[in-house]
């Protein structure tokens, strides 16, 4: 979940236009965040009553938590630069945080997998190669 949030958020601030009129970059991150984890947490909760035959058990619970902690900590994460960095600089400096989490993410999982530091990094670089190209496609259909 924090994973698609980074891409998701990605996606929304290189869709935004760089003109003289600031972003509301807050509301960006936020907007996109919340958005993101209702509609992950009401599909989440009504595919796990369909697997458990009406119930939802406690493992699904804990689950659906993590992945909205995991939403969370991301937009934390884009909200910390634009509290930080003058407005001229956050946009640009959001993309790079969120950039660098997904690469963090690809390292970690590689790592994880038992890959040595060289493939790691390849495969962290792989990542956000395609994370960018989803990014850009999301935007190129949507006319951004």
């Amino acid at each position: 979940m924090a994973l698609y949030v980074a891409i998701c958020l990605f996606a929304a601030l290189i869709a935004v236009p760089r003109t003289a009129v600031h972003p509301r970059v807050l509301g960006i991150v936020w907007g996109v965040t919340i958005g993101l984890a209702a509609a992950h947490w009401f599909a989440f909760r009504v595919s796990a009553r369909l697997v458990g035959a009406g119930a939802i058990r406690a493992h699904d619970v804990r689950s659906a938590v993590a992945q909205l902690a995991g939403a969370v900590a991301v937009a934390l994460l884009a909200s910390i630069p634009v509290l930080i960095f003058p407005e001229t600089l956050e946009v640009e400096i959001v993309e790079l945080v969120l950039a660098g989490f997904i690469a963090v993410v690809g390292y970690a999982a590689a790592r994880g997998g038992g890959a040595g530091r060289m493939r790691a990094s390849g495969y962290a670089l792989a990542m956000l190669v395609i994370a960018v190209a989803i990014a850009a496609l999301k935007n190129g259909l949507a006319g951004h």
